[in-house]
């Protein structure tokens, strides 16, 4: 697989590469997300984290929160073993997971809580993995997804890859590979709107992050039968 062949998988080259120079910029814009995350768990919660990266917002949590029993899972093993090696230096107790978010390796309900960053646009099949999601959410647990918004402007790109961890002068160019590698793949609000609309899901509200670069879906998994509804954005 060549790096420049979008529509390959997650090569070891790219997760190394996001992982050094884009993740510490999409940490900074998770504030909200992260409070989202704290504010609907209970103490022994039991979170997981579809593609956990290199770990760094689920051992942020845990660390916020020693309570909450998070899993991370990811496709890719070097970007688990970067997880690992973080975990154990910040003796966080992370549950870390080789696997595909299209075929979860849990039994159903096993979890409170499942959350996914700027990783759907890699799901080769969106329904099936939403799906999963959902099958593994205990009735009431909640589902909180954040991507890439495919309809990001310009001027939002650029000043989210300013954040990068690259040197400043190459920030500019930096909204290059931005559009070609993650806004390129990924899906508009719309685009969110209409995948989520047939899923069991209620009380979905989708809506613009706050960093201007990505949407947020968050929805419960119903108690009982019910139609869900798909409010818009704010």
């Amino acid at each position: 697989m060549m790096l420049l062949d979008i529509t390959a998988r997650y090569h070891p080259l790219e997760a190394f590469l996001f992982d050094y120079i884009v993740a510490p910029a999409v940490l900074s814009t998770l504030s909200s997300f992260k409070s989202a995350i704290l504010s609907a768990a209970e103490k022994g919660c039991k979170v997981l984290d579809i593609g956990c990266g290199g770990g760094q917002l689920a051992i942020d949590l845990k660390k916020t929160d020693e309570g909450l029993d998070v899993t991370g899972l990811d496709l890719s093993i070097s970007q688990l073993r970067r997880a690992r090696s973080r975990d154990a230096g910040a003796r966080a107790g992370l549950h870390l997971v080789q696997a595909s978010a299209l075929e979860l390796p849990f039994p159903d309900e096993a979890f409170d809580l499942v959350y996914s960053v700027d990783c759907l646009k890699h799901w080769p099949d969106k329904n099936k993995g939403l799906r999963e999601c959902i099958r593994l959410l205990r009735p009431g647990g909640l589902l909180l997804i954040t991507e890439v918004d495919r309809e990001c402007t310009l001027q939002n790109g650029l000043r989210f890859v300013r954040r990068w961890n690259v040197p400043a002068i190459f920030r500019p160019l930096s909204i290059l590979p931005f559009f070609l590698f993650a806004v390129r793949r990924s899906l508009s609000m719309e685009e969110a709107r209409s995948l989520a609309e047939p899923l069991p899901l209620e009380d979905v509200v989708i809506e613009p992050g706050p960093a201007g670069v990505n949407w947020t879906l968050m929805a419960l998994k119903p108690r009982l039968r019910a139609a869900h509804r798909v409010r818009p954005g704010r």
